[in-house]
């Protein structure tokens, strides 16, 4: 009996509008085996609790438990019910779990929900909080006894709206990171560059000749992928005490820039600027149309050349146009990787 009165409560709070037929409440339970007398002696008990209130100019269906033809709904008091109940469970669940976000939220969710709350209610009172990390699956799996729980069903939200994401120390599932360490640097430097680079034929070129640049890694980026799992490289390539700075080569166009810029608001890595100033001595190619502008990424980008440079890109871009990374042949891309001066703070070509 319960349940079903839950069930209806919850389809009440989201109906939209302010009057409901009978034909509407009878189809809440759609698919359901529930019978006239218990559906009901669950209407009149709203009736009677003031949360439905009978159109009486409408009449009512005449039976041994008679029902009004059309309500009123009084959601206050529907909602009223609903904050009572997410006051018990607060007071119940672990300190830790907080339900502040399901007040605003519409009661379903808060049914769906439940039942895996009630699981990381239980697995928090058996112990404390985690002090390892633990990637997704192995996490999920702990919590509710479904490896894809986190990664394919929505378990990440959830722990976000519950406010414990942090605190139980999950390591998203990320695509390993496609790199190559540079064999001469020594692993005990208190400074380790990294270049990332768009695509496999400049990654190709510059591989062979890494040992004579700067760079400790050079990280395949394979598009819009790189953002990601850029994360990755803390595991992959474990020296924790040292400064990192990351760079970012790409095609110089609307994509390649939002990459850019979205790897530089996640992970602050920089532009690897010597690499986009030859390709700006290169011809430009017509095409790729389809890409949007994010005005935003465009200004971040622009900035971090000279007035000259900027203008020269936003023209470029403006009349459709964009230049390949690949523009720049091995010879090149080698000539600048090693002759370049390379820092966050303005790096530079000689």
């Amino acid at each position: 009996m319960m349940r079903y009165k839950q069930k209806l409560i919850d389809f009440l709070c989201t109906f939209p509008k302010v009057t409901v037929g009978l034909s509407d409440l009878e189809r809440a339970f759609q698919g359901e085996q529930i019978d006239y007398e218990t559906f009901a002696g669950i209407v009149l008990e709203l009736e009677n609790e003031g949360s439905l209130g009978a159109v009486n100019s409408h009449g009512r269906n005449g039976k041994p438990l008679s029902l009004a033809y059309h309500y009123r709904i009084h959601k206050r008091l529907l909602q009223e019910e609903y904050v009572r109940e997410l006051h018990q469970w607060s007071s119940r669940l672990h300190p830790d779990i907080s339900l502040d976000i399901y007040y605003g939220l519409s009661p379903d969710i808060w049914r769906a929900d439940l039942p895996y709350i009630e699981q990381i209610d239980a697995y928090l009172k058996r112990g404390s909080r985690p002090t390892r990390q633990a990637p997704a699956p192995e996490r999920s799996y702990e919590l509710v006894r479904d490896e894809k729980w986190i990664t394919d069903h929505g378990g990440q939200a959830l722990l976000e709206r519950l406010g414990i994401w942090e605190q139980l120390q999950i390591v998203p599932v990320s695509d390993p990171l496609m790199l190559a360490v540079n064999p001469s640097i020594r692993f005990a430097s208190k400074k380790h560059l990294h270049l990332i680079v768009e695509n496999k034929s400049t990654f190709q070129g510059l591989v062979p000749e890494l040992p004579g640049m700067a760079f400790s890694s050079l990280i395949l980026g394979y598009g819009r992928k790189i953002v990601g799992n850029l994360g990755m490289l803390r595991l992959q390539y474990p020296v924790q005490s040292a400064e990192h700075e990351i760079y970012y080569f790409g095609d110089l166009d609307l994509e390649g820039i939002l990459i850019w810029y979205d790897l530089h608001v996640k992970f602050g890595v920089e532009l690897a600027l010597p690499f986009y100033q030859a390709c700006l001595k290169k011809p430009p190619a017509r095409g790729k149309q389809n890409h949007r502008l994010n005005e935003e990424a465009l200004r971040a980008f622009t900035r971090r050349f000279n007035k000259e440079e900027s203008n020269q890109i936003i023209a470029m871009l403006g009349e459709g146009c964009y230049i390949p990374q690949e523009t720049l042949k091995s010879e090149e891309l080698i000539r600048v990787g090693r002759e370049a001066v390379w820092s966050q703070k303005g790096c530079q070509s000689n």
